[in-house]
């Protein structure tokens, strides 16, 4: 029977929770094939902007309800296999609500093939269209978050075991993407919204040695 570390389990859960779009130790460096988070300034990182502009582009051209303008790429994770495998957060304009999104794309770049886009949706922690209706929804602020700890960690790895809430958001500089270190996560009732406060606030954060600050109400 096969025995893992804290970091191997880690590590899978993440993979296996996220689907290859959250990663948030090392461990995939350590194993063939891993996914592992790249950089910005990685020859990887400048393959995965072309293979985001190919997914916008393949969206934009099978959509008739909505067109999307790319703002910007927020995270990629990268998978060596025949090709590559790139497991991309990115930012877009829908240019017909003018409302800005945040999407997940899995494009596989292929020996010689060229691009084919797996996976293109909505992040799961955008609020559904049916849950758009901000002012019945009660809200949590979480505050002093570092620039890492984006949607993705506080979706994954914060809020991923409570099945309640209905999106989160980090606020950002408009012009620079950057975190202004704060953020919130709505829910649906005030009940599960103090649920979740109750059972966090003060405690310590996955992966840091910070505890959460956690403010409830309408901001």
């Amino acid at each position: 029977m096969a025995t893992y570390t804290f970091e191997q389990n880690e590590y899978l859960e993440d993979v296996i929770e996220s689907q290859g779009f959250y990663v948030m130790n090392d461990f995939g460096w350590k194993t063939p094939c891993g996914i592992v988070k790249i950089g910005k300034n990685s020859e990887a990182f400048e393959k995965a902007k072309k293979a985001t502009t190919f997914a916008v582009d393949k969206y934009n051209e099978k959509s008739e309800k909505s067109k999307l303008e790319l703002l910007r790429i927020m995270n990629v994770n990268f998978e060596p296999t025949a090709g590559a495998i790139y497991y991309i957060s990115l930012e877009a304009m829908d240019l017909f609500s003018r409302k800005i999104l945040h999407y997940q794309a899995k494009v596989w770049e292929k020996i010689n093939t060229g691009y084919k886009v797996e996976i293109f949706r909505f992040a799961p922690y955008m609020p559904k269209l049916s849950e758009c209706v901000e002012e019945k929804h009660c809200c949590i602020k979480v505050n002093n978050l570092q620039d890492w700890m984006d949607e993705n960690y506080l979706y994954y790895k914060c809020c991923y075991t409570f099945k309640k809430f209905v999106s989160v958001e980090v606020i950002r500089d408009k012009e620079t993407g950057k975190s202004m270190g704060y953020g919130f996560l709505w829910f649906k009732t005030h009940s599960e919204a103090m649920e979740f406060l109750e059972k966090n606030e003060g405690k310590q954060m996955p992966n840091s040695s910070q505890n959460y600050s956690l403010v409830f109400g309408k901001f």
